[in-house]
């Protein structure tokens, strides 16, 4: 049985059960306060009638005119074994409560049958006289005085659960929508505001999320509106230096090249800046053949003095992602290795079922595990992050490309004792944030 996590499946389990228990703890409060004692009292009422009729202890029929003033008084009628039978002993069944409580009215095993027609028939075979049988209608005791309430308390308890559903879903839904909201503001996208209903502390929630939603969506606008004017106000004075260099005379050749080095690392900077802050929402995934993809993309590598060792399948691999977002990693892992140091790069995919697994593996200095951590955070510097230059955003993007697609980053040490990078990716983008 699968188990109830959902907010709304709990709250409806929880008011279903306490219904069944209310119907339950109201049955056995009638059983014990209304319908035993009538029991009890029907069986003793029923034990004085025998012994009106059977005073003292003997066996077999009575005359003809004492069984006829019997059934005058009380309707009794009086039958031996076989007239019983063929007066309805065959089709009633056995009350062993009511036969319980007659045997012990009348101080012998008694034999008591339930009959049902139009009303109640008691068949009472008494201990004073074991070979006949007392046939006691109770006219006043009809079985539809019974079924009607039997029907009447599982409507109830059939409109009580629908009204608790009911209960449950419509203070469910102001918090499904919530979710839903919350789901669209993590991936960057920013549906309009909530209806605020449902209680006062969901409208009040509604109203606290509509307005961090508003915030959010206008801090991340003016952030892009920030980064697009400083990228524009920056790349301007370094195109006209790159302009002046062209000026400069074959003598500064030196300078002219270390000037537009570090023009190209500039804007190298900028891309990187602008690359980190891009919001989750304004990429779309879809699926491409990975195996493709990383094969083009670290086929250029190798053209930059990286020998490159793939070891890919040797079917397509799909995946459902974002094929820029997976090449910035890529190059960014590949360019990081070459930055620091390193000759060689070899690069694993492995088809999981679910998931695919990258293993993108260098024979450079590697990084100590104690800034494994570390070297994720953006703008990381130092020489034990391995940063001998740029931004120290490289590994902070692929960190933050991954967390995008769903998948998780691994560092590690691999065989050449350089650095390890493991990237697990699911094969499916899910529709929701799951735990």
């Amino acid at each position: 049985m699968r188990r109830a996590t959902s907010m709304f499946s709990r709250t409806l389990w929880f008011l279903a059960s306490v219904l069944v228990v209310y119907q339950l703890v109201s049955y056995v409060a009638f059983y014990n306060y209304l319908l035993e004692p009538t029991v009890k009292q029907i069986s003793h009422l029923l034990a004085n009638q025998v012994k009106l009729i059977f005073p003292a202890q003997r066996d077999g029929m009575l005359p003809d005119e004492a069984e006829a003033l019997v059934y005058l008084a009380t309707g009794i009628d009086i039958y031996s074994q076989g007239e019983a039978e063929q007066h309805g002993l065959k089709t009633a069944k056995r009350y062993q409560y009511l036969e319980e409580g007659i045997s012990e009215e009348l101080g012998g095993a008694a034999k008591v049958r339930v009959e049902i027609q139009d009303h109640y028939i008691i068949w009472i075979q008494p201990p004073q006289a074991s070979t006949i049988w007392l046939r006691v209608p109770l006219t006043e005791i009809d079985d539809d005085d019974i079924q009607p309430l039997m029907f009447y308390l599982s409507v109830l308890l059939v409109v009580t659960l629908f009204a608790a559903w009911r209960f449950a879903r419509q203070l469910m839904r102001p918090l499904e929508e919530l979710e839903a909201g919350a789901i669209a503001v993590a991936r960057g996208q920013f549906p309009d505001a909530l209806n605020e209903q449902g209680s006062r502390e969901l409208r009040r929630l509604t109203r606290s999320f509509n307005h961090m939603s508003h915030s959010i969506k206008e801090l991340i606008e003016e952030r892009n509106l920030m980064m697009a004017g400083v990228s524009h106000d920056l790349r301007t004075p370094l195109t006209r230096i790159r302009l002046a260099t062209e000026m400069m005379s074959s003598r500064e050749e030196g300078l002219k090249e270390s000037i537009n080095a570090d023009i190209d690392e500039t804007n190298a900077i900028i891309d990187q800046f602008i690359d980190y802050i891009r919001p989750a929402g304004s990429v779309e995934t879809r699926p491409i053949d990975l195996t493709q993809l990383i094969h083009d993309v670290l086929l250029l590598q190798g053209e930059q003095d990286l020998e490159l060792e793939l070891a890919l399948p040797p079917e397509a691999v799909l995946v459902e992602c974002h094929p820029l977002g997976l090449r910035r990693v890529l190059n960014n892992l590949c360019g990081n290795a070459q930055r620091y140091g390193a000759r060689r790069v070899q690069a694993e995919l492995r088809d999981d079922g679910h998931w695919v697994r990258l293993r993108i593996s260098d024979d450079g200095p590697g990084i100590p595990e104690a800034d494994y951590q570390r070297v994720l955070r953006p703008f990381t510097q130092g020489n034990q992050a391995r940063t001998g230059g740029g931004s120290g955003l490289g590994l902070a993007i692929v960190a933050k490309i991954v967390a995008q697609h769903h998948g998780t980053l691994r560092l590690g040490v691999s065989d050449w004792n350089g650095l390890l990078v493991e990237i697990r990716l699911p094969k499916q983008q899910p529709l929701e944030w799951v735990d």
